[in-house]
């Protein structure tokens, strides 16, 4: 019960602080931080597939509604929630098996850094390229890779006070 209260309480501060800081936060027209993936990334390494699925179409939903963007942040992070597993397992093997978030214990830092990258990138790829819809192509793929890497930055950052958090 107090993992879920935790859960409940990351997923409400991850909401609040993209709808209310990376939203209105213009650093320039190529880096717009998608940050609430960081919720599908930190989620226990135990979460099933399905599990996984209807949290990022639950947070997919809510991101959409408070960011005008209809279905975008659906498809991306279900997407993410999909493919975590399979990444999770091809990125960091075995080690993750005992972990009970995927960064930190017998995980090094090599392992998540890819992982994330992995991820972000597809959220990210997918966001920006329906929301562009193939015009524009140098354009949005210069958005894909500084957001990509601006968002795996603070990805980092929080993974590490979370481990903090959690243990």
């Amino acid at each position: 019960m107090q993992r879920t209260i935790e859960y409940i309480l990351f997923f409400v501060a991850v909401v609040l602080l993209q709808a209310l800081l990376f939203d209105n936060l213009v650093l320039t027209r190529y880096v717009v931080p998608l940050y609430y993936v960081v919720f599908l990334l930190l989620l226990p390494v135990n979460t099933g597939r399905m599990g996984l699925l209807i949290m990022g179409v639950l947070l997919g939903a809510i991101m959409d509604i408070t960011m005008g963007t209809p279905g975008l942040n659906i498809i991306a992070s279900a997407a993410v929630g999909f493919a975590r597993p399979g990444v999770m397992n091809i990125s960091m093997g075995k080690d993750v098996q005992h972990e009970k978030i995927p960064f930190g214990g017998a995980i090094d830092n090599k392992s998540f850094l890819l992982y994330a990258i992995i991820l972000v990138g597809l959220h990210q790829t997918l966001f920006f390229g329906f929301e562009s819809l193939g015009s524009h192509f140098f354009f949005t793929l210069s958005k894909i890779i500084l957001s990509t890497l601006v968002t795996v930055v603070l990805v980092w950052i929080t993974a590490a006070l979370f481990r903090k958090i959690t243990n």
